[in-house]
């Protein structure tokens, strides 16, 4: 007799014995199927089962499972995960498929099969029968009906109306199964969300998400709720058909692009994101005051040439340094995954960061600012006067001018770390990786890139330093921290307006429609003050 998660298995005395390591969420309804699926391989092979059923939830244990999947070659990639034997299978369906033919090897051999290649324990998909119902080709190993994989996550308010109606799906239909999985404080679901959406040729960048066989739907409205519902109702009827295939809806068309690989269309609204904040980001105050400064002196040497050249050195390497930085904040942001606490932070840290922005619209460095501090300023100027000291010489100019740059670049974070920290965050919780989020960079930094590279053509063509004053700079501040606030304030309570392009366009275009209100009203409000002064 065994006991798994407070499942009996009455064994004969003369069965063979097979020993069974199973690590398991105790509230996922697929390991339950499996555990449920462990009484009919006992029957069937007369087997005895030694299991010892083992929590994944609990952080050592999923340590001690990552380490045991090394020994055995292989990365954790979801669970449930069974080591029974040499072999260690990951997911349901390698589970279904690989184990019993371990009880086959040991009734045949009287040993276990011998240990498998990583690639040779994961599930394949052989096509059902022709013959064989559409229900059927979709139902599970345990023969149930095929369950609605529903992804959601906390302070979601679109997760909270679709929970209702899922909750009258479940009494609309009895034999519907349904696995909710909450996402931004669980790992696990996560990646388990990434692999399901990996599967239909679509990425992981929005909840509400809902999976039938063949069907998908990210977001929730009211045509949402009726698609899902009758496609329920004629999946129960027999009709688990996909009236979309793979590769006919915009979500599953890809494009090639040369270096990034595939790129998915539905990453559409992503693109448009990122296009938007790094051009706010490209009008950065900060930046921009130092590459106005810095030209301002070369050009005193009356030489197009060495102005161009000491201008783009000194984009390239605050570019790079910038792309590093933005590359460290998106491995970081992965690594936590959609963790609501995540979410949390950075919303706050935007909203705060857009506020001291727009505060100095009205009170310019007063106060706590995001700015480049006045006491340092003076050692800019320094550097900036040891470039144009050695613009005799054009290699020590540009090796001054390489050198000056990197210093800038970590001078300058706290003022230009906003907008990076937003887009990396909002990538990552995306479960956007790959050649999708290397374009996604590059786009970043070309468009973050063109602004800065206009401002030193028009200096070069015109041989004057383009003038950058505090008016100018008041004016980027109020701008960029409204649209700072909107983003945060978007992210924290409707993620989904990041989706669309519709949702993208609101959020960029009632940001500068504040900005434009504001800086009429404090006009008016001065003209005012001045006339009744």
């Amino acid at each position: 007799m065994i006991s798994l998660l407070g499942l009996t298995l009455q064994v004969a005395a003369e069965a063979p014995q097979v020993a069974i390591r199973y690590y398991a969420d105790i509230n996922c309804l697929k390991c339950d199927a499996f555990a449920a699926l462990l009484p009919g391989y006992q029957e069937h092979y007369n087997a005895d089962f030694g299991v010892v059923g083992v929590d994944i939830m609990n952080s050592e244990n999923r340590r001690e499972l990552e380490q045991r999947l090394r020994q055995y070659g292989q990365d954790y990639r979801t669970f449930p995960v069974v080591f029974v034997g040499n072999n260690a299978y990951q997911g349901i369906s390698a589970i279904e498929q690989h184990f019993p033919r371990e009880l086959e090897h040991v009734l045949e051999t009287g040993t276990y099969r011998p240990q498998l290649a990583p690639e040779q324990t994961l599930a394949s998909a052989p096509r059902p029968p022709q013959d064989q119902p559409p229900s059927a080709a979709y139902a599970d190993g345990a023969g149930h009906t095929p369950m609605l994989q529903y992804f959601w996550m906390e302070g979601c308010p679109a997760c909270a109306r679709a929970a209702v109606f899922l909750d009258e799906l479940e009494q609309r239909f009895p034999a519907l199964e349904i696995d909710r999985l909450e996402v931004s404080q669980n790992r696990d679901n996560f990646a388990r969300y990434r692999e399901t959406a990996r599967g239909r040729d679509i990425d992981a960048g929005a909840v509400p998400a809902f999976f039938l066989p063949g069907r998908h739907w990210i977001g929730f409205n009211q045509n949402i709720a009726v698609e899902i519902a009758e496609a329920v109702q004629t999946g129960l009827a027999g009709g688990w058909i996909d009236p979309h295939p793979a590769g006919s809806g915009f979500a599953q068309q890809q494009i090639e692009l040369p270096l990034f690989g595939s790129i998915s269309l539905a990453n559409t609204p992503a693109f448009a994101v990122t296009a938007a904040i790094a051009a706010v980001d490209g009008f950065n105050p900060c930046s921009l005051w130092v590459l106005t400064f810095l030209i301002g002196l070369i050009i005193r040497t009356g030489s197009r040439r060495r102005t161009m050249a000491v201008g783009l050195a000194f984009l390239t390497v605050t570019a790079t340094v910038y792309g590093l930085f933005i590359l460290g904040l998106f491995t970081v942001f992965a690594a936590a995954g959609g963790l609501l606490s995540v979410r949390i932070i950075v919303a706050v840290l935007a909203v705060a960061m857009g506020l001291v922005n727009m505060k100095d619209y009205f009170a310019y460095k007063v106060g706590f600012s995001l700015t480049i501090p006045q006491r340092l300023q003076p050692a800019i100027a320094r550097m900036g006067r040891g470039v144009f000291d050695r613009s005799g010489n054009p290699l020590a100019m540009l090796a001054m001018t390489m050198l000056f740059a990197l210093g800038i670049s970590v001078i300058e974070l706290p003022c230009t770390a906003g907008f990076p920290i937003i887009w990396s965050q909002y990538v990552a919780a995306s479960g956007i990786s790959g050649g999708t989020f290397a374009a996604l960079l590059a786009l970043y930094l070309l468009v973050y890139l063109s602004i800065e590279i206009a401002v030193v053509v028009v200096s070069v063509v015109f041989m004057q330093r383009l003038a950058f004053g505090e008016s100018h700079a008041r004016v980027l501040k109020l701008s960029a921290g409204s649209i700072m606030v909107a983003l945060g304030i978007a992210y924290l309570g409707i993620p989904q307006l990041t989706r669309t392009m519709s949702g993208v366009a609101w959020i960029f275009g009632s940001a500068l429609v504040l900005s434009a209100l504001i800086m009429i009203t404090s006009h008016v409000i001065g003209r005012s003050s001045l006339a009744s002064s």
